[in-house]
């Protein structure tokens, strides 16, 4: 800005080519524009003002002020030039507001100098930039009207525009869908994938949903609620849902699977035109009609050759189940499985069940604690175990509830009646067997045939008493006589010990004994063979000696040779031989001397001979 004078009547201001005065005179203000010097008197008001640079995504919002204290000065929207109004785009327009106001849009890029003194200037504002997957939602705060600007643009609101929130355009891919519904008409639509979705001014755009995806066991029930159309849909398949169509919900599930009915499942519904449940059985692929609804699926009931199963029918008839006969079987509509509470704690008193749908009529068994008391009045803990069976299932399901606390309360008064005719030490002493007699041997009793049962065997597993005291003495009792009958059998051990040691050296005498017979006996035939050899060899020498030598020669000669051989053998053995006078018998002999002159020696080399008898 050039420099200011001032002088008594006066002042002189020099403004620059991108300036501007205002001058505020007494009938109205008035602008000028520079370069040059201006004067003006003192009592005006002058404020310079300098243009504005806007760039090309700048804008300024002009505001024509008109005098209303002055009705003369009143500019009618033609009092301004157009080329003074003209932006840089011809669409803009001015608008008349309640303050009688003309608002004007002035944008960049250009140099903006103020043309009117009265004009009122926003600061510099930048437009919204869009970029091509982005859009603005811009209402008219005058009219009302709504619409939608798209990008790609550099977007510049005009003067009554209330803008909303840039948002993305909507991406939808080829397994997403929306709802769009039109605030103006009402009307819907589905908008499917893949597309980019630019909603319209008055749309309202619902969250973005993905493909309804059914597989080939799956299915889905769709309603219109425009119509009360109502499909089904089957897998495989892939869809997006109309406008006005909903899935239908039964029991928060919308998506269903295909039931399969085969032999060992069937399923039960209810017509819903007749009201009646009814039991498809058929082999197929299920899915229930509009008609239809799906109640449950039945299995098939297997029994057992030994089970059994109780049916109630609509009518309350009992219906027999008997696994020898109806070895599976479904159960129809209106019937339902017959159950029974049986007690299943020690002391059967009903407060731990089971529940029991399937009877056994095996052989079962159970064990069963309760408190008895004796003539002397002491309380014993008896355990026994009930082996019974079921023999009448009929009888059982019209009379009782719980068999196995009937069986067990009956066989406790048995055996109370028999408890209370002892003492507790004749009590503790009675064999268990002697004590349960009479239940065992109870056959005509008609409590367990009314029942439908048959208890097999009693057995008392365990007598205690219930008073720790006596029941510590009389365990020392019991210890006591264990120990007793320990020590005899201990003794009789031993005594059996001693009794298989003396047997056994009996039976190794014995057996020695006979060992010797059989020794001698051998040895008697051994020398008996000796002795028929040894005499043959004799028989055999004494015959080839002829028969004109008499037999008592022969012996002498053939005895004679062995004491020869006897001698040879010491002879030439190193053997020192010790003998007594008394046991030697020497003689010297000539051997010629002993045959007659005639006859012919038998050994004519042996001169003599010594004889030893041992």
């Amino acid at each position: 800005m050039g420099c200011c004078k001032s002088t008594q009547y006066g002042c002189c201001i020099a403004i620059d080519h991108d300036e501007s005065i205002i001058l505020n005179k007494p009938t109205g203000k008035e602008i000028r524009y520079g370069p040059g010097w201006f004067c003006f008197p003192n009592w005006w008001d002058a404020q310079v003002m300098k243009s504005i640079p806007l760039q090309n995504n700048q804008y300024i919002i002009v505001k024509h002020i008109i005098d209303t204290d002055d009705k003369n000065a009143f500019h009618a929207r033609n009092d301004i030039p157009l080329t003074q109004r003209t932006t840089t785009n011809e669409k803009d327009e001015l608008l008349n507001d309640s303050e009688m106001h003309l608002i004007e849009i002035i944008r960049g890029p250009q140099i903006y100098k103020l043309k009117n003194p009265y004009d009122r200037l926003s600061e510099i504002k930048s437009m919204i930039n869009l970029s091509a997957t982005q859009y603005i939602s811009v209402a008219d705060k005058l009219t009302g009207v709504k619409r939608v600007e798209c990008g790609p643009q550099l977007f510049c609101p005009k003067p009554y525009d209330e803008l909303g929130e840039i948002k993305n355009l909507y991406n939808l891919s080829s397994t997403e869908y929306l709802i769009v519904t039109d605030q103006s008409t009402g009307e819907r639509a589905t908008i499917n994938g893949p597309t980019l979705f630019l909603p319209k001014a008055y749309d309202q755009i619902s969250p973005i949903f993905n493909y309804i995806v059914l597989n080939h066991t799956q299915y889905c029930r769709i309603i219109d609620s425009r119509t009360g159309v109502m499909r089904i849909e089957k897998g495989p398949k892939t869809f997006a849902l109309g406008p006005y169509e909903s899935l239908m919900k039964v029991h928060d599930q919308t998506i269903f699977d295909i039931i399969n009915i085969d032999t060992e499942n069937a399923v039960l519904v209810k017509n819903l035109d007749t009201g009646l449940d009814e039991l498809i059985t058929t082999p197929q692929k299920f899915i229930p009609s509009f008609t239809q609804r799906f109640i449950e699926i039945r299995k098939l009931i297997k029994l057992a050759p030994y089970e059994n199963m109780i049916l109630i029918d609509k009518d309350g008839h009992h219906i027999l189940k008997n696994g020898s006969k109806d070895k599976s079987f479904f159960i129809y509509p209106y019937q339902q499985i017959y159950t029974q509470s049986w007690s299943n704690d020690l002391k059967k008193d009903h407060r731990s069940t089971i529940q029991v749908d399937r009877f056994d009529t095996r052989n079962q068994y159970m064990d069963y604690e309760f408190l008895v008391r004796t003539a002397d009045n002491v309380e014993i803990i008896l355990d026994v175990s009930i082996f019974w069976q079921i023999t009448d299932l009929y009888k059982l399901v019209l009379v009782t509830q719980d068999p196995p606390e009937d069986i067990c309360n009956h066989t406790r008064s048995e055996i109370l009646s028999q408890v209370s005719k002892y003492n507790m030490k004749e009590f503790m002493g009675l064999p268990n067997s002697k004590l349960i007699d009479s239940v065992n041997s109870e056959k005509d009793d008609t409590f367990y045939e009314s029942r439908g049962v048959n208890v097999i065997r009693v057995e008392v597993l365990e007598k205690r008493c219930k008073d720790p005291e006596i029941q510590k003495i009389f365990k020392q009792i019991i210890d006591e006589k264990t120990n007793r009958i320990k020590n005899i059998e201990k003794q009789e051990a031993e005594n059996e010990i001693k009794l298989c040691d003396l047997n056994g050296k009996i039976e190794a005498e014995k057996l020695n004994g006979t060992l010797l017979k059989i020794k001698k006996e051998n040895e008697r035939q051994e020398n008996q063979a000796d002795g028929i050899a040894e005499g043959s060899r004799i028989q055999n020498f004494i015959g080839n000696l002829g028969d004109d030598i008499p037999l008592e020669r022969k012996l002498q000669i053939y005895f004679d040779i062995q004491n020869t051989r006897r001698l040879d053998l010491l002879a030439q053995s190193k053997t020192t031989l010790y003998v007594t006078p008394k046991e030697v018998d020497t003689k010297v002999i000539n051997v010629n001397t002993i045959y007659p002159s005639n006859t012919n020696p038998i050994q004519t080399n042996i001169q003599s001979k010594l004889s030893i008898d041992v």
